[in-house]
């Protein structure tokens, strides 16, 4: 390949001319120019999504805390459990230096961030909103808009910064019983734009409107002279000089300016330096619009100009049969490489159903290339059926380029038994056995991946599935359970089809236990061989639980769920159970608490069970 494409091109650059000058020159200035407005747009968009999701994540601690609040789940009485929900949320949230409730009569029960020299991280606040004139103008600005918003910007002299105010009228039982808000850290969104400027490589700062600077790294500790008259410093005497000139009109002549310019960019000259701002507003966040600006040295485009300009005098030798020549080279150079890059891309997917095998090339190196892909991505095939897409998907997402550790994480297991697999299958032949399990395991594994599970094996005709082991899921509790109903919905679908077909078809009944509790994740077996699985306690509760529903379980059901007290106290949305009391677990002493929970379209009858539990 490299002596063709040197014979070639070297054959035709001999004999070109001039006139692919002029074409150079005008697409290369379109192509640079198209590409450094694209970077940019890129570059401030970014910033203004890494700083909207920074500001969203106080109102969503407002707006958890608040709704908890509204529909009675807590009461904001300054009891402990409330006490723990604001820590909760100032611990998790670091932007946010104080988190209060304000009730109708004046008392303010809150959390705030320890100040500087102080050994507790947080600390409760009880106290009266007394002549606080920023709580009182807070609380009745909150009750008169009602709905949620960013208000005015706060001078806080405990804290001897400004804070950015989010609040929200609680209303229960179509009440306001008070006002929650949130108070965002001016030092901490600097420290905030310091760590974005190491991540994007530009100088990244917040003006308040125009005229005043909300946050810049130079903030991170502080900025001399602010008092409740002088919240902000103003934009045009602040100590960064390039913040400061960047709105005066700059007249002289640029290379720079010829490349990147438009409504949202500065060239500002400071030192013999000329930097470039970048700038957009971003509405939403207080009574004005934040103004998101980022600067770098106009140099990098120069640089880019330059190498353009290169480029030009170097096309002076192209000709237009060197063009086609090299077109045609491309193209059939380019074929190959771009379907083995577009499979690449689908075996990054692990969708190996749609790649086909790659055809050869008359090129060595890419005939080679395209022999071991394919040898490759038969070796896949087979280890894909032996392996889980889906926990490799998963590992690959979640600790890509990662060593894993085991560890201790609270999970939810599932295991699922066939009740009836003795009868199917002694009336079956052994392929069809084992395509009436593959129908039953693929329904089974459809479902729990949809719901965020993770199928950790398959023993016999039962299935293990966990919860939480992979990444953090808040509502593990209820994925796992929404994964019983819908299993139970496809049991009932299934057993519908074949009474359709044969109406002496057997019925398929399943018994499904979950348990929620900690265990040991991770990679676990010998060098050779390693199944990255849940170990502990909590799965041979779960196993039991299965188990358990030979007894407390339906005998005509087709799906017997059965969940310990765990699980039901984990779930972020209540769902409806059947208490069956305290029970005995086979190789427990203690007793556990069981629920049943009933599939849609089935009714449940009151069961008596004697506490003592399943036999063993």
């Amino acid at each position: 390949m490299s002596v063709a494409l040197a014979l070639g091109l070297g054959f035709f650059v001999l004999t070109a001319v001039a006139g692919v000058l002029g074409v150079g020159l005008l697409v290369g200035y379109r192509n640079t120019s198209d590409l450094l407005t694209q970077k940019a747009e890129l570059i401030i968009e970014a910033q203004k999504e890494q700083i909207r999701r920074y500001l969203e994540s106080a109102e969503s601690q407002v707006e958890f805390i608040g709704n908890r609040i509204s529909e009675g789940e807590v009461e904001p009485d300054g009891g402990e459990e409330f006490t723990s929900l604001l820590l909760g949320a100032v611990s998790a949230t670091p932007q946010i230096i104080r988190i209060q409730f304000i009730t109708n009569e004046g008392n303010l029960l809150g959390v705030e961030r320890g100040l500087e020299g102080s050994e507790e991280g947080a600390a409760p606040i009880f106290q009266r909103v007394g002549f606080d004139d920023d709580l009182t103008q807070l609380f009745e600005e909150a009750q008169e808009r009602i709905k949620p918003h960013w208000g005015k910007l706060l001078w806080r002299q405990e804290y001897e910064q400004a804070v950015m105010n989010y609040q929200k009228s609680v209303i229960r039982d179509g009440k306001v019983i008070g006002v929650l808000s949130a108070w965002v850290s001016i030092v901490e969104l600097s420290i905030f734009m310091s760590d974005q400027e190491m991540k994007f490589g530009a100088n990244g700062f917040i003006l308040h409107g125009r005229n005043e600077v909300l946050a810049h790294p130079m903030m991170s500790f502080g900025y001399a002279g602010l008092n409740r008259s002088k919240p902000l410093p103003m934009q045009t005497s602040f100590s960064d000089p390039i913040v400061t000139a960047m709105w005066r009109q700059d007249d002289t002549f640029s290379i720079a300016k010829q490349f990147l310019s438009g409504p949202n960019t500065r060239f500002v000259r400071f030192a013999d330096l000329e930097f470039v701002v970048l700038f957009s507003e971003m509405p939403g966040f207080g009574e004005v619009p934040l103004t998101v600006a980022t600067y770098f040295e106009a140099h990098d485009i120069t640089a880019e100009a330059a190498r353009l300009k290169w480029a030009i005098v170097f096309c002076l030798g192209m000709a237009v049969i060197s063009a086609a020549a090299a077109a045609v080279i491309g193209h059939k150079i380019s074929q190959p490489v771009r379907r083995l890059s577009e499979s690449a891309k689908r075996i990054h997917d692990l969708d190996l159903e749609s790649i086909g095998e790659i055809e050869g090339s008359f090129f060595s190196e890419l005939n080679d290339a395209a022999e071991s892909y394919n040898f490759m991505l038969d070796g896949l095939r087979w280890f894909e059926r032996y392996v889980p897409k889906t926990l490799v998907r998963q590992l690959m997402q979640f600790h890509a380029g990662e060593k894993i550790q085991s560890s201790h994480r609270d999970v939810v297991v599932m295991f699922t038994d066939m009740v009836t697999f003795t009868g199917f299958s002694e009336h079956m032949t052994a392929p069809a056995t084992a395509d009436f399990l593959n129908e039953h395991f693929a329904g089974l594994t459809r479902i729990i991946n949809r719901n965020g599970g993770t199928v950790d094996k398959f023993i016999g005709d039962s299935v293990m599935a966990v919860w939480g082991a992979l990444e953090h899921q808040d509502d593990s509790a209820d994925r796992a359970c929404r994964s019983a109903l819908e299993i139970a919905a496809w049991v009932r679908d299934y057993n519908a089809r074949l009474r359709a077909e044969h109406e002496s078809a057997p019925i398929v009944r399943l018994r499904i236990g979950l348990h929620l509790g900690r265990v040991v994740v991770g990679n676990i077996g010998s060098e050779d061989r390693l199944s990255y699985t849940v170990v502990g306690d909590t799965v041979n509760v779960a196993q039991r639980m299965e188990e358990a529903g030979k007894t407390l379980g339906e005998a005509r059901a087709e799906t017997n769920i059965l969940v310990t007290s765990a699980v039901r106290s984990a779930l972020v949305h209540p769902i409806d159970f059947t208490h069956l009391g305290a029970h005995k677990l086979r190789g427990r002493e203690e007793l556990v608490e069981i629920y049943a929970l009933k599939p849609e379209g089935e009714k449940r009858p009151v069961v008596s069970i004697s506490k003592q539990g399943p036999a063993k």
